[in-house]
């Protein structure tokens, strides 16, 4: 066991230490608290706050009362949903039916259901690189494309030596994942599109390229209709980059990776969709393609099925955007991923992560998520929203997930103004129900783990708060033997008592749990990262680093991290003791502090009170 005196001499440590710790106070990123499960009882102030605020600012988005913008209400339907995989419920579902398209349809519903069919455009991409994953996993992603097509392997071989060319893909360079992931800098769509050559045609712009007709298909897609067709249409085009350099959105290159995965798996890529999402999920309203009749009058159609690109065959581009389906279902595939029931926790966690920068700070892109950062909460750490959006014809759609929330939304709209109502509503619901979550999972965390754990026997002792203006849990108070450890590890971290500089303590889930020896009870890991505060003034990028993730288990004694934890949690998830593992020592938890409620309770009315504000014009 670490006595007192050899844990204070570590404080010789501080020459070295000191230089590689930031002052700058910042969280682990992924690992702020446990997702809230309690949802209907201990965080049910904070969901029912949500649920009204939400319908108030629907009803003030119709009005141009919120600084979102404005939707029409009058042509354009929306549907929503919010779930929670955690406590494995649906939190909240709407849908507004406009009047004017109830006056002017000629088929299909006039009231949303949760069983509405809707077409999904491009969140088709997700779906195509979930089946992807399922079926073969992402061993091929490091492959070249032309591996597994046969097309464009005998390409590479015709045209010989293209490497560095601006008039000509080089597919040999061009990998799976990059596919996937919109890194493979080749063009959005088909060679030709109809209505740009009558346009430009009609004004003697010559046709430069050569193409000047259709090779078949939809002309409203701008899709060749076979494999054959979609090999003699596309590659005429040059590339935009060389793979790998900047993401370049592309239809496309979801029709390949499906020919691609039919190459791999010897089975079409309708079967494979059936197999692995309808089949296995129960999907009762989904479709790869134009629905048979009889689900006709249950879809969401404006107008009529030919303007509003109901009946639109998307054909062999299917996997890019065809794809319909309802709100009930879009639920099932998004508690799928995030509870990795078709894939394992591995595969999902490499799945949901970013591949590549963009303009904007806050976004990123995956394969091929849209990856946005959520709003921000006081003390909550920086996380990330995994969204896919659609467009087609008259269609828009958006897919949501918050892993570190265990939270989902997905947002289904038809009409005259769809892509601007899903940005709207997308908007009100993150910025609405994240940071409600948030506050229900801090007031959770409060419950199962705030209070004082001690160790009578060597006079030792630690106080754990949930503070609503901290990441994580904090550490007010750490004893050992009488001493204070975070005295000591201030001198570690260079912090000077002449500036009233002390160590501030927080800590985080691991995600890591194993059965504890007793009983039904749960060993699950946490990490600490100790700061000192104030932070110096940050003049620059380098002095603004946050540096908290290089720091990790930096401090080892005996080979144990002065930053490891293990709570021992019962069957209702309440902890029943804290152990320090470098102590060697368990901590049974005696009381509860009840100050971070009211934290979160003054927070929640700030929001409210802050949303009432920006509704006024």
């Amino acid at each position: 066991m670490l006595s007192p005196t050899t844990l204070a001499g570590l404080a010789a440590l501080a020459s070295t230490a000191q230089a590689a710790v930031n002052s700058t106070p910042c969280p682990l990123v992924n690992a702020g608290l446990p997702a809230p499960s309690l949802l209907s009882t201990v965080g049910a102030s904070y969901i029912k706050d949500a649920i009204n605020s939400t319908d108030l600012q629907f009803l003030a988005a119709a009005n141009g009362l919120i600084p979102y913008g404005t939707y029409e209400s009058n042509t354009t339907a929306f549907a929503v949903e919010v779930y929670s995989v955690a406590s494995g419920e649906s939190l909240y579902t709407f849908s507004f039916n406009p009047p004017g398209l109830a006056d002017t349809h000629t088929v299909g519903v006039t009231n949303i259901a949760s069983d509405t069919v809707f077409r999904l455009g491009s969140v088709s991409k997700l779906w195509t690189t979930y089946v992807f994953l399922i079926a073969v996993g992402d061993r091929s992603w490091n492959d070249p494309i032309t591996d597994y097509v046969p097309e464009l392997a005998s390409l590479v071989a015709a045209e010989n030596n293209i490497a560095d060319s601006v008039d000509h893909v080089d597919w040999s360079s061009v990998t799976v994942g990059s596919l996937a992931s919109q890194l493979g800098g080749i063009a959005r769509d088909a060679a030709y599109n109809a209505g740009l050559q009558s346009a430009l045609g009609s004004v003697g712009v010559p046709n430069a390229g050569g193409f000047n007709h259709s090779t078949c298909g939809d002309t409203r897609l701008m899709i060749p209709c076979n494999r054959t067709a979609f090999f003699e249409d596309f590659p005429q085009q040059r590339p935009i980059f060389e793979s790998y350099v900047s993401p370049a959105y592309s239809n496309a290159a979801f029709q390949i990776l499906a020919y691609a995965l039919e190459n791999m798996t010897g089975s079409t890529m309708p079967e494979l969709f059936d197999k692995h999402l309808v089949q296995q999920l129960n999907l009762t309203g989904t479709f790869y393609t134009v629905p048979p009749d009889n689900v006709t009058a249950n879809g969401m159609i404006p107008y009529n099925t030919t303007y509003s690109w109901w009946n639109a065959d998307a054909l062999d581009e299917a996997p890019a955007g065809g794809f319909y389906s309802t709100l009930d279902d879009m639920r099932k595939v998004g508690t799928a991923m995030l509870q990795s029931t078709q894939l394992s926790p591995l595969q999902t966690r490499r799945w949901l992560k970013p591949h590549s920068f963009l303009t904007n700070p806050n976004a990123a892109v995956g394969a091929p998520w849209e990856i946005m950062r959520a709003p921000d909460s006081p003390g909550a750490p920086v996380s990330w929203m995994y969204t896919k959006a659609g467009d087609l014809g008259m269609y828009s759609s958006m897919v949501a997930l918050l892993p570190e929330l265990r939270l989902g939304f997905n947002v289904l709209s038809a009409g005259t103004d769809t892509t601007n109502t899903v940005r709207i509503v997308s908007d009100i619901l993150s910025n609405t129900w994240v940071p409600r979550v948030r506050a229900a999972a801090l007031a959770e965390a409060e419950q199962n783990y705030a209070g004082q754990y001690a160790d009578a026997a060597t006079n030792s002792s630690l106080t754990v708060v949930a503070d609503s203006s901290q990441p994580g849990l904090s550490v007010t108070e750490w004893t050992y033997g009488g001493l204070s450890v975070l005295d000591l590890l201030g001198q570690l971290e260079g912090a000077n008592a002449s500036l009233s500089q002390k160590v501030i303590m927080n800590l985080y889930p691991s995600g890591l749990k194993q059965a504890a020896a007793s009983g039904n009870e749960t060993s699950v890991g946490w990490r600490a990262t100790f700061q000192v505060l104030p932070a110096p003034l940050d003049q620059g990028p380098f002095s603004a680093n946050c540096i908290a993730w290089e720091v990790v288990s930096q401090l080892v004694y005996g080979g144990v991290a002065l930053d490891e934890f293990l709570f021992t949690i019962d069957a209702d998830g309440k902890a029943v003791s804290l152990s320090p593992r470098v102590l060697e020592q368990t901590q049974t938890r005696s009381a509860s502090s009840s100050s971070s409620s009211l934290s979160s309770k003054r927070s929640t009315r700030r929001m409210g009170a802050m949303e009432r504000r920006r509704g006024q014009k």
